[in-house]
């Protein structure tokens, strides 16, 4: 068709033809405007330009013009723009040429038209009896040839908030220049929450895969919160009462050295933080603390004094004694009592929830792991060095590796001698040692002995059923561990991803600090818990959500035959060089949390 612009410039030669040509721009305008189905409301973003606006409604600048007289001069932003939609049905000749779509759960009007390249017009000219919304299983007419394209080649992706090039990058394997290749408007504007793109079937296949086999975490943060109120209770041995206000030196020693204030202080900063990521995010969170000065008798004057049954969870006392008093009392008003950070065996009650995993969960895990190490790999070289606290685990790895050697530590010293060691690793086969102790000696030096022995046609792995804290003393070289590849379950993994670098540095503008292990579980556990309640009404109700990660810790929580719940989810970590990677299946990939 020739434009209206050009049309009187055609006709110009003949005066005759003048009034036919402003009878024929007036026809030209007025079928032009019948055309429009509805309009919808843009509004214009900073730098944004009206070519860009163009491309992404898939019109001309001359159409949005039309419809906006003072966006030919220039367009700010915050402006407002009418956008026409315009009515482009595709005329089909024959049923021969139209095929059959099944309609799926949450399948929308817009996303089939949009899934075979025809408009929402198209869509009801094919299907005259078709409503407004769409029925489950409802068989429609559309474009045998373009469905038949779209299904073999393409699938679609809905961006979700806060995601970004990066994250998408990570998701669906596709960097910004693949995307843009996909999806050419994306080139004109910035990448926002809702849009649906274009990508590859196999990239959906494979990530709808990921999430069938492996149960990948769904993101909380992007659901409805049918509960716009959370109330937390956060129950914390303060011991504030104990700090000398008029001593400058004793103070500043009791904050800065390693105590139960600290502990605290650091764990409410890291609650203090998902609150405000939780508020943002549009969920009111009402957090109120109690200082229970670690002391039995003051937890039962605050229960007395206290209505807890107004709250919708108790996050704390921090000792095993004590969360096991406040779940005892808080189980007359159901009220939901979660152990923030004790790894001891809780006397359990039916509002109990321990959010770390227990030696048994962590000892499966790796367990597992052993298995399809054993069902891959052929007779490897296994020794089993278990002190007399480990004596169990020491049977349990006979059992499963009958010719393992069995190396008694010195009772003594708690170490095992070098040359017994040297005599029995072998450069033929895979070496495997299991570790099974808290003895810092004996870790201190078989991490050492295993390390100088280490050569490149000798290689050694070391493993272990329970990583304790004695892994972390000054005198065990990291070094040695990561030359060791050393192996072992763990219920929180310290990532350095983008997502923890941006928390990292929110954290330290906010508290004037790094955040340590103690800050980031405070954060974990508050987001995960109010998460749960905001979308599922109660905690317990919460609990049908499954494997949902955070930002260091997964939480999985499983009902235990004495009452209350235990978190199951733990990772599979090893030691390389100095840093830690998760292992897992190759396909997995996690649903991180958002950066805050």
């Amino acid at each position: 068709m020739t434009s209206v612009l050009n049309l009187p410039q055609l006709l110009s030669g003949s005066k005759r033809f003048i009034g036919i040509a402003f009878l024929l721009f007036g026809m030209i305008v007025t079928a032009q405007d019948a055309e429009v189905s509805h309009f919808v409301v843009h509004k214009v973003k900073k730098n944004e330009t009206l070519e860009a606006i163009a491309s992404r409604y898939d019109i001309t600048k001359e159409q949005i013009i039309i419809h906006n007289p003072y966006a030919k001069k220039e367009i700010r932003k915050r402006d407002r723009l009418k956008i026409p939609r315009y009515k482009k049905v595709v005329q089909i000749k024959s049923d021969s040429t139209l095929g059959q779509h099944t309609v799926v759960p949450k399948e929308t009007l817009w996303r089939v038209a949009y899934t075979y390249g025809i408009s929402i017009d198209s869509l009801r000219t094919l299907n005259p009896m078709l409503g407004d919304t769409l029925s489950i299983g409802a068989l429609l007419k559309v474009p045998l040839k373009t469905a038949g394209e779209k299904a073999a080649q393409f699938s679609y992706y809905t961006v979700q908030p806060r995601e970004g090039y990066y994250r998408l990058e990570q998701k669906l394997g596709l960097n910004r220049q693949k995307l843009e290749a996909l999806n050419p408007e994306l080139k004109n504007v910035d990448l926002q929450a809702g849009m649906v793109l274009k990508i590859a079937k196999k990239v959906m296949d494979t990530l709808t895969l990921q999430k069938t086999l492996f149960g990948l975490p769904p993101s909380l943060w992007d659901s409805t919160f049918v509960t716009p109120v959370v109330r937390i209770a956060l129950m914390a041995p303060f011991r504030l009462s104990r700090i000398e206000l008029d001593s400058v030196m004793q103070t500043e020693k009791t904050l800065t050295e390693r105590n139960l204030t600290t502990v605290a202080l650091d764990y409410y900063a890291g609650m203090l933080h998902a609150a405000d990521s939780l508020n943002r995010a549009g969920l009111s969170v009402e957090l109120t603390v109690f200082d229970t000065e670690n002391q039995l008798y003051i937890i039962e004057q605050i229960l007395n004094q206290n209505n807890f049954s107004q709250f919708d969870a108790i996050i704390g006392p921090f000792t095993a004694g004590n969360v096991s008093r406040v779940a005892q009392a808080m189980a007359f008003f159901d009220v939901p009592v979660i152990s923030p950070l004790t790894t001891r065996d809780l006397k359990m009650a039916k509002t109990s929830f321990n959010t770390i995993p227990s030696r048994k969960t962590l000892s499966k895990r790796i367990s597992a792991y052993i298995d399809s190490l054993d069902a891959a790999i052929e007779n490897p070289c296994v020794m089993i060095i278990a002190d007399d606290k480990n004596q169990k685990t020491e049977a349990k790895l006979k059992e499963q590796f009958p010719l393992a050697e069995v190396l008694k530590p010195d009772e003594r010293f708690g170490y095992v001698k070098p040359d017994v060691v040297d005599s029995l690793l072998t450069p033929t086969r895979p070496n495997w040692v299991f570790l099974e102790t808290e003895n810092l000696n004996l870790v201190t030096s078989m991490t050492s002995m295993l390390n100088a022995q280490q050569r490149d046609d000798r290689q050694v792995k070391l493993l272990t059923h329970y990583r304790s804290t004695t892994y972390d003393d000054p005198n065990v070289s990291q070094a040695h561990l990561g030359n060791l590849r050393f192996t072992y379950p763990s219920y929180f993994y310290e990532k350095q991803d983008s997502v923890r670098l941006k928390f990292d540095a929110t954290y330290k503008n906010k508290f004037g600090k790094t955040p340590n292990r103690t800050s980031v579980k405070g954060f974990d556990v508050m987001i995960d818990v109010a998460l749960r309640i905001a979308v599922k009404r109660t905690l317990k109700e919460g609990v049908s959500l499954g494997l949902i990660e955070q930002l260091q810790h997964r939480f999985e929580y499983t009902p235990v035959p004495k009452g209350g719940y235990e978190n199951t989810a733990t990772y599979l970590i090893q030691q390389q060089g100095f840093e830690m990677i998760e292992v897992k299946p190759p396909l997995i990939t996690t649903d991180s949390l958002q950066a805050r």
